[in-house]
């Protein structure tokens, strides 16, 4: 399934694994509003973050009007910066958020002349606060946020032998970009927008948030797109994909086992599922994924959307009824 696209047939009977797909309503004003990246739901508690800028705002469920209101707000780096948020998980009491530890190429501007063009072409960024996963102790039943630890993976990504020589590559260009986080057994699961190898193997990085040397590398294959986030069920993950680049699409649900897809005559590999498209309106981009609520069939999720028009999200159930063991 992993080795050529989905054809048209497989394509349909993939959209019926994804159903009831309704809005989610904010109330109040919603930082990053319109680039929304990561989410994570902890009981009446919904944690957003954008990746441009340096903070994660906490909202609480509001049953009477059936939306989330705006709580408080935590910051992560200095005003003058950027986090680039770009996933958000929680596990054992603590929120998790990844910076995307990436290098950027600067945009052209038409209104500039092609000499400016041309010196903004050759400019690579590399902005030091990007590179921090943050562990903050969370109280689910006060939403009350901890002080933010934080550690910096740039130096595990420059010296691994096969990361290293992507390190430095702008990220929309088959650099290191870190945008998927799941949590599973005290271990981070970092998913990979890119890159993206050589027969669409993409990396994953599981970690213990206090070990970070002791790193394992585990790669799933979604049809030559990368991980834009994941969340951890009982028996895999959920990986919402889609394009390397600035692609406006498809964006895509998968279904993994979590298991190392490299192939081996001794190791038995199990192809990730694709579960249908993820539909967009309006030139958005599903950037974040969230847990919901898990059901003994399937699971409801949250997905987010960077988007030019108002923030958006969408709430939707994913049926998993049919994946044989």
């Amino acid at each position: 399934m992993g080795d050529r696209p989905l054809s048209d047939e497989a394509g349909e009977k993939s959209r019926e694994f994804v159903r009831d797909v309704r809005p989610v309503e904010f109330c109040g004003d919603i930082d990053a509003g319109q680039d929304l990246s990561g989410a994570a739901v902890v009981g009446d508690f919904l944690v957003l973050g954008g990746d441009e800028g340096h903070k994660v705002q906490i909202l609480v469920r509001d049953a009477a009007a059936s939306a989330w209101r705006p709580q408080r707000r935590v910051s992560l780096a200095q005003e003058d910066q950027e986090a680039d948020i770009e996933a958000i998980e929680f596990g054992q009491g603590h929120l998790y958020v990844i910076g995307s530890h990436s290098f950027r190429r600067r945009r052209m501007k038409p209104e500039l002349s092609v000499r400016k063009n041309r010196e903004r072409l050759l400019e690579v960024q590399h902005e030091p606060a990007r590179n921090r996963l943050y562990r903050l102790a969370f109280d689910g039943q006060t939403g009350k946020v901890g002080r933010a630890e934080r550690i910096d993976l740039s130096k595990r990504l420059r010296k691994d032998p096969l990361l290293g020589l992507f390190y430095g590559l702008p990220s929309k260009e088959n650099g290191i970009d870190i945008e998927g986080l799941a949590y599973r057994d005290e271990q981070l699961y970092l998913g990979f927008r890119g890159p993206v190898l050589r027969d669409n193997y993409v990396p994953v990085m599981v970690l213990e948030f206090d070990r970070p040397k002791h790193y394992e590398l585990r790669f799933v294959r979604l049809d030559g797109q990368g991980i834009r986030d994941m969340v951890a069920l009982r028996d895999g993950f959920l990986i919402l994909a889609g394009p390397v680049n600035d692609a406006p699409g498809p964006f895509c649900l998968w279904w993994w086992d979590g298991g190392d897809q490299v192939p081996g005559s001794d190791h038995d590999v199990r192809a990730a599922v694709p579960l249908g498209a993820v539909t967009t309106s309006g030139g958005a981009k599903a950037e974040g994924l969230a847990l919901l609520a898990e059901h003994d069939d399937g699971a409801d999720v949250m997905v987010v959307y960077d988007t030019d028009t108002a923030g958006q999200a969408v709430s939707m159930r994913v049926d998993l009824s049919c994946l044989a063991p």
